[in-house]
């Protein structure tokens, strides 16, 4: 430290000249000074520059007697740290220092006020506090301060110093709320490294060395005073890694940290001490044994979380289930929202631009609602078995069910169109979760437990030890989460019946009398089944098996609706005792459509209804082209047009269905294009076509799977006769009907077509005339020709036996009919390439004229 001195001229006496502090000077004695020295006047030294003061210290002669005088003690600086003054930071989520305050000027005020030294004026060797740095990651707290004494005497001042904070500490019961250990303070011996890192402490600390190695026997007792230690690692002579360290382990972490603070940046024999923070890799025995035990392990964890779930989160689900199949929080059954649509109706509406939307009202006629009453009386009795509502797409079956229900209850919905859209298998179990109303799903922890299983399945061997988590086993949790809320809100009558099913069918009857019919729950199954059955089995079966305890347990009525046609074929494997009610709808009758499209499309300004009538009745009574056809006309288009547009597109629809974009496309088709053909011609013609008679053709020989998944994809439609013996085959809609004469009547695509059915024919027939041959070398080679007669062989008598020549007759007739029919395939082939070519030619010059 630099001082500022002035210098003292000597007396007539010898003097020697020694610099001193300046607070030395000031406390020396006024009268002696006076008496020996006088000062010169400083007034004129430049004050930019430094100058020095000296004290001239009074020297006894060789014959005085008085004694030589010692050497005043110098200002030392040193550091105290204090552990225990915050809570130790072990991580980014310890939130336990938004309770503490680290503001310096308060604990300068505090340390000063004798909270955790002694007072100034009570600390020896002129002890003065000189700052404070609070340390909140370590859990302390660095002191600096000052001290006068002699250098010599340096370490026995700091130990005095120490054992006082100490012992201040003690006598004061200093504990802070957060650590019942009481608090302590050390000497910092070394030059700590004080940083801001996102280094958290820890127990075990990395003392590197910059120098020569440091054994364990010299580190001990520098370490130990700060706590119990644990181990003491030293890195082993033969490794080559640089800087060489040892590793020491407290048994606390606070002991740690003091030591780190206290030791960091010493010397020990030329050696100098860099001490961090190292994480520990930790380990732990259950931890260890449940990884060692994965097939042990595995299924006990499994059973522990579906506990967990089955007491806390089940109850959670099913009660949310209820709410929804009760639509107890939905506004709209609450008076509250009539009150709100009136208030709309009255305020917003009146100046808001309304569309005009369809009445589709309208389509409830007479037909349907006898078939509604019909509904409404089976779901009005105790369930027996599965009420099916058929029809084509587009024909109304969701409103037609929508309306039969809309005074129910107690009603759920689920729309398996919706779910099967889905892009993976997680979010199609979320989408069947969604409409059930089975909350809440933890996709995170069954995205980890199938990895969990994953990794577990790959280090044991086996293929799943009980983590996983199928779309499987979701789809039956939430159906049989479903299921037992249906229960729970069933009529008591119904509970009773089922608890109690050695009752009597007089106990029975008497217990049904006595419930109202819309508390009955009624689970309607949307779009069940899609025209590929084989595509999300797994959900069409389990909706299958719990509708079948549904219906069986009496607890609710089932309703599924469907465009496919085997349904009810499909669910008798589930419910093979019992007959089921079917409803089956149908497209409008001409009437009632004409009726509907007059009625929505009246009032439209500046459009012309000329022809409407005709196009409606080529349109048909499918509902879903009526509202299409409505929609256009009122765009402004006349009928004529609305009905082209939508013949356009129905013939795309049918080209893409029945043959395919291209030839890839057309081989996933489960019917070959001359198949579809040749039904499609004769419907164009006639409009209608004997099942029995395509079936029995050439180009189905007897198989109707094809015509089948015709049926399926809505290009036909398949209607048995009122004694069920005989059926026929219609257009899917009347509207298939129109494009079918249009695609008929496209010249290149109609010769394309009946050149490969004419190929088709002529190969058959000739692998017909083909056996036939065969059969006849068969036999041929048992007769012998001889003076122009057929000699038997095989006989005694040489004659040829009569069925023999009976078989070999009609074998020649039926090959010569063959060679007929297919001179004239070949005729028809020739024919038709002609047209091809000349077809062809036509194209051409069109496209160079234009």
């Amino acid at each position: 430290m630099l001082f500022r001195v002035f210098t003292v001229l000597a007396h007539k006496n010898n003097y020697n000249l020694i610099r001193l502090p300046f607070s030395n000077i000031l406390n020396r004695n006024q009268n002696h000074f006076s008496k020996h020295f006088k000062l010169i006047n400083l007034r004129h030294f430049s004050e930019s520059k430094p100058f020095y003061y000296s004290e001239i210290v009074e020297t006894i002669p060789t014959n005085s007697t008085e004694k030589t005088p010692q050497i005043p003690p110098q200002i030392h600086y040193g550091k105290l740290f204090f552990d225990n003054i915050y809570p130790l930071k072990i991580g980014s989520f310890d939130f336990r220092h938004y309770f503490v305050r680290s503001n310096i000027p308060r604990l300068e005020r505090k340390v000063k006020s004798g909270k955790w030294i002694p007072l100034e004026s009570i600390m020896p060797y002129n002890f003065k506090v000189e700052g404070v740095i609070p340390r909140k990651k370590e859990g302390g707290m660095l002191l600096e301060f000052s001290y006068q004494v002699d250098p010599s005497q340096k370490t026995k001042a700091l130990d005095e110093i120490s054992k006082l904070v100490n012992d201040h500490l003690v006598e004061h019961n200093v504990v802070p709320w957060f650590n019942p250990r009481p608090q302590k303070a050390y000497i910092v011996k070394g030059k700590p490294f004080v940083e801001d890192l996102s280094l958290y402490p820890s127990s075990r600390l990395r003392v590197e060395f910059q120098g020569p190695d440091v054994s364990i026997k010299s580190l001990y007792p520098i370490f130990r005073p700060y706590g119990l230690m644990r181990h003491i690692f030293l890195m082993p002579s033969s490794s080559k890694e640089t800087p060489r360290y040892a590793t020491i382990i407290y048994k606390k972490m606070r002991s740690a940290t003091s030591a780190r603070y206290c030791v960091d940046g010493i010397s020990i024999n030329s050696t100098k001490f860099d001490i961090f923070y190292e994480t520990p890799l930790k380990t732990n025995v259950f931890f260890n044994w449940v990884a060692s035990h994965p097939r042990i392990s595995g299924p006990i964890i499994a059973a522990i979380l579906a506990g967990i779930s089955y007491i806390i989160f089940d109850p959670i689900r099913i009660f949310l289930i209820e709410s929804n199949i009760t639509q107890r929080f939905d506004i709209k059954e609450y008076k509250i929202y009539e009150i709100y649509k009136w208030l709309k109706k009255e305020t917003y509406e009146r100046f808001k631009n309304q569309d005009v939307k369809l009445e589709e009202d309208t389509l409830a006629w007479k037909e349907r609602e006898q078939e509604e009453e019909i509904l409404k009386k089976w779901l009005s009795e105790p369930p027996e078995t599965f009420i099916i509502v058929s029809g084509p797409n587009g024909s109304g079956k969701s409103k037609f069910i929508n309306r039969a229900i809309h005074n129910k209850k107690k009603k759920i919905i689920i729309k398996c169109d919706q779910i099967r859209i889905s892009h993976n298998e997680n979010e199609f179990v979320l989408k069947l979760a969604k409409q059930v109303g089975y909350k809440p799903m933890f996709f995170s922890l069954i995205y980890l437990s199938n990895l969990i299983d994953g990794l577990a399945s790959a280090v044991t061997g086996q293929k799943t030890v009980g983590f996983s988590s199928t779309t499987d086993s979701e789809i039956e949790k939430i159906l049989d989460a479903l299921e037992i809320a249906l229960y729970n809100i069933a009529p008591d009558v119904f509970k009773a019946k089922v608890n109690s099913s050695r009752k009597s069918d007089l106990y029975a009857e008497h217990i049904y009398q006595s419930y109202d019919p819309e508390d009955i729950p009624v689970l309607i199954i949307d779009s069940f089944i899609s025209k590929n059955a084989q595509e999300n089995m797994e959900l069409w079966d389990h909706l299958a098996q719990m509708a079948a305890r549904l219906v069986e347990k009496k607890i609710a009525h089932v309703v599924f609706e469907s465009s496919v046609t085997g349904i009810v074929r499909h669910l008798s494997k589930f419910l093979p005792s019992k007959t089921f009610n079917i409803i089956t709808l149908s497209d409008a009758p001409f009437e009632r459509s004409i009726s509907l499209v007059k009625k929505n499309v009246k009032g439209t300004d500046g459009v012309s209804l000329e022809g409407l009538e005709s196009s409606v009745q080529a349109l048909g009574g499918r509902f879903s082209y009526l509202s299409l056809f409505i929609d256009k006309i009122r765009g402004g288009k006349k009928p004529s047009e609305a009905l082209n547009e939508l013949v356009a597109r129905a013939k795309i629809e049918i080209l893409k269905l029945a043959f395919g974009d291209n030839t890839e496309d057309a081989k996933s088709i489960p019917w070959s294009d001359i198949q579809f053909w040749a039904i499609m011609k004769r419907l164009a013609s006639n409009g209608i076509l004997s099942f029995e008679e395509i079936k029995s053709s050439p180009f189905f020989k007897d198989d109707d799977t094809s015509i089948r998944e015709m049926e399926d994809a809505d290009l036909i439609l398949i209607v048995q006769s009122d004694d069920k013996i005989t059926s026929t085959i219609k257009p899917g809609n009347q509207l298939y009907r129109v494009a079918f004469q249009q695609i008929c009547s496209v010249e290149l695509f109609k010769a394309n077509m009946e050149l490969k059915t004419n190929k088709y024919l002529y190969n058959f027939m000739f692998d017909k005339i083909k056996k036939y041959e065969e059969e006849l070398q068969s036999l041929g080679k048992s007769l012998v020709r001889q003076d122009g007669k057929w000699l038997w062989v095989l006989g005694n008598d040489n004659q040829v036996p009569i069925t023999i020549k009976e078989r070999v007759d009609f074998l020649l007739d039926r090959i010569h009919k063959c060679h007929i029919k297919n001179a004239k395939y070949q005729e028809e082939i020739d024919k038709w390439k002609k047209v091809i070519e000349i077809s062809g030619k036509n194209i051409e010059k069109k496209e160079q004229l234009t």
